[in-house]
């Protein structure tokens, strides 16, 4: 029978056996990752450093999560010296194993294959990554390593996840509108875990043919228009922007941004790279919808 965290054994041994645990421990969070520590370093000899920590650990969704304490030291198998002429990549990993073939936190690496473009290696089931090392050709230690890529964190449930969704076009749009029909301008597509609240920033950098204009600029949230306005425009193409908050269900959505031209002279959007951005739509999640 199963009872509720914080609930004692009863005299018939009836109690929070360990998967119900990891099951509740799953739904604090919203990922597995890293809580905080657990740094990766090279040493002077083959084997790894990484620092004491705590992360969020699963073999698989139908076995829940598990919050593992690794207390730092060094990985419990050493890699080999670089290769004579390739680079590879090593990736340090935890291992909390749930009863098979033990129960033990395990801190391990598996080196990488050399190659001209070395790729990560495959973790083995329910590793949780901590670092990927690049290892220089003719390295004979881990300190010749330099961190590749970042590390991944554990988002707690209800925790805001950040740009969920993005598209940007720095094409210069030279078509001039002659009518006043709205024009597909941005899409893009996002999901979410649960009810959210999210941000829509919508920004653009229009100007007008000869003494001025205005376009009218459009969200929409699954084909269903959630913000508008008119944005004036003149002979010079400096940002402009258009936000918009609002709620979404868990699942799958699009975002769209539409542009209609409105009074005055044709309006064109100019861009040419990331840094003078033409047009571009940046979804944000704000967290968890009541």
């Amino acid at each position: 029978m199963t009872t509720a965290l914080g609930v004692d054994v009863d005299t018939d041994g009836n109690g929070v056996d360990p998967l119900t645990h990891r099951n509740i421990i799953m739904r604090h969070w919203n990922n597995t990752g890293i809580m905080g520590g657990l740094t990766v370093s090279g040493r002077s000899d083959l084997y790894y450093a990484v620092s004491a920590g705590v992360a969020v650990c699963s073999m698989g969704s139908a076995d829940g999560y598990t919050e593992a304490y690794f207390a730092g030291g060094t990985t419990e198998n050493a890699v080999s010296a670089g290769d004579g002429t390739y680079s590879r990549i090593d990736s340090i990993y935890l291992l909390a194993n749930t009863g098979t073939p033990d129960n033990v936190v395990h801190c391990m690496v598996v080196q990488g294959t050399p190659s001209a473009s070395p790729a990560a290696p495959t973790l083995p089931a329910g590793a949780l990554p901590l670092q990927q090392m690049l290892v220089p050709a003719g390295a004979s230690k881990t300190s010749s390593a330099s961190v590749n890529g970042s590390q991944n964190y554990a988002i707690p449930y209800g925790g805001s996840l950040g740009q969920v969704g993005r598209s940007v076009d720095n094409s210069d749009y030279s078509s001039v509108w002659t009518d006043t029909a709205f024009h597909n301008m941005l899409l893009c597509t996002f999901s979410v875990p649960t009810d959210r609240m999210i941000h829509v920033d919508y920004q653009c950098s229009p100007y007008a043919l000869g003494d001025g204009g205005s376009v009218i600029s459009r969200i929409m949230i699954d084909e269903q228009t959630v913000k508008q306005a008119e944005i004036w425009c003149n002979n010079i193409a400096d940002m402009k922007y258009l936000f918009y908050d609002g709620v979404v269900a868990a699942g799958s959505h699009t975002c769209r941004i539409m542009a209609a031209k409105k009074t005055g002279e044709q309006v064109k959007y100019v861009g040419s790279s990331a840094s003078y951005i033409g047009r571009a739509v940046q979804v944000w999640d704000r967290g968890v919808s009541q």
